[in-house]
This record gives C-alpha cells, sequence and structure tokens, in this order.
C-alpha cells in the first residue's frame, strides 16, 4: 500500500508535524447543555473554546461584544476530579483560570457544578452541565504569513490520533496546510514522510476545522480518485 494513502487515512505510525497557530473564537446564540455545546463545536469548529491567557480572555469577551451579547456562555473547561479543557490542551496556559473569586468559584455546589460558564467581565463560574446556555468554539489560524509561521516536526513514532493529541496537548494542532508556499516549507522540513492534519470522515477535514481547498496529492497513487 502506497505510504503517502496511509498517511491520509491514519492506519500507520509516523513522524508527526504540528504547527503554531492562534485561537478564533465564535459565538453560537443557540442554548445547549454543555455536552451538546461541546459535540456541535467539534462537528462545525475544533472545540469549545480553550482560554489561556488574558490575551485569549480579552479576545473572547470582543467576540461576544460583537455579537451584541453579554450574558453566560459556555466555555470548554470542565471538571473530572481535576479541571480539563475539552480540547485535551494541557500546554503553556493550560492552567489560566478567571474565576468569580469574591463569589468563591468554584463552588461545586450540590455536586453537580462540572462545567464552567463565562458571565459578566468574562468572570467564570461553575455550573450544572445540563444547563442550557449560548456557547463559544474555537478554531485555530496559522500565526503570520507562510514564511513565519511555526512548524515543528517531532520524531516521536506515534499514529494519527495519538499524534493529533500530542499536538493539541503541546502545541495547538497537526498541521494544517493552505497554499503550495507552505507546503514547500514542509516540504523542507521532512526527510521522509509525516502526520499532517488532514483526515476522511467520511468527507475530507483539516484536524483544526479549516475549510479543505488546498491538496498536493501523489500524482501517481490519489486517494480521493481525482
Amino acid at each position: 500500500v502506497d505510504y503517502k494513502m496511509i498517511v491520509y487515512f491514519y492506519l500507520s505510525d509516523s513522524l508527526i508535524l504540528s504547527s503554531g497557530l492562534s485561537h478564533h473564537y465564535r459565538f453560537f446564540s443557540q442554548s445547549l447543555t454543555w455536552t451538546e455545546a461541546q459535540a456541535y463545536c467539534r462537528q462545525a469548529q475544533a472545540d469549545l473554546a480553550t482560554v489561556e491567557n488574558s490575551e485569549d480572555l480579552n479576545l473572547l469577551m470582543n467576540t461576544l461584544q460583537s455579537a451584541g451579547y453579554s450574558s453566560d456562555i459556555w466555555i470548554g473547561l470542565y471538571s473530572e476530579i481535576d479541571w480539563k479543557w475539552s480540547d485535551a490542551y494541557t500546554g503553556t496556559g493550560a492552567d489560566y483560570r478567571h474565576w468569580r473569586s469574591d463569589l468563591n468559584e468554584p463552588e461545586f455546589e450540590s455536586a453537580r457544578q462540572f462545567c464552567v460558564k463565562s458571565g459578566s467581565g468574562g468572570n467564570w463560574w461553575d455550573d450544572d452541565c445540563a444547563l442550557n446556555l449560548p456557547f463559544i468554539c474555537y478554531s485555530v489560524l496559522s500565526v503570520g504569513t507562510p514564511e513565519s509561521a511555526t512548524f515543528s516536526l517531532q520524531n516521536e513514532q506515534r499514529n494519527w490520533s495519538s499524534a493529533q493529541s500530542f499536538c493539541r496537548e503541546n502545541y495547538v494542532d497537526l498541521v494544517t496546510m493552505k497554499t503550495d508556499a507552505e507546503n514547500q516549507i514542509l516540504d523542507n522540513i521532512i526527510a521522509s514522510s509525516a502526520w499532517i492534519g488532514l483526515y476522511r470522515d467520511p468527507n475530507l477535514f483539516w484536524s483544526d476545522g479549516s475549510d479543505f481547498l488546498f491538496s498536493n496529492w501523489d500524482s501517481v497513487i490519489n486517494p480521493i480518485g481525482s
């Protein structure tokens, strides 16, 4: 079986190529439970919002202000004994919090409040995950031009799903390629083969939620048959 095809069907081990990316927040006004909002974000964007620092929080608040909304929303933080982000991020900034500390948040009232909402002033409260609220998702954007984009080649051997988790925990995501110039940069980095963020489910998607607009399939064997 041709190896490039295996890369896109994530059936084998390979090197990992990740990219440095920034958050792009998007507000959704429909009210859903936390779990429903998580599923919606994962289908349509990347995940429920992760907030790694005060700059992210300001960006999130500006997104809400632009939408004319100033009340409570779900974000991606939840409790499973320890606080975790929905996208499994554990890198720099994963411990950032903006609790409403003057009201003793988080309080885990009645042992039911395991999901986090952001409210007035960007302050956070824990609340019942079954509560229906609007929510905010994030997708990810490449930082700068292709010439200044940050790519990191990881030599550790992993399958595609494990590589995706690794990149989301330590960077932002598996790499997305949007232009021939970016593809050429990666070609100069990769000596053999490396996982990228493209996958089929059943259509082709990028791991970070970007639209599939650019491709550079093997000229002999094309996995989509065109």
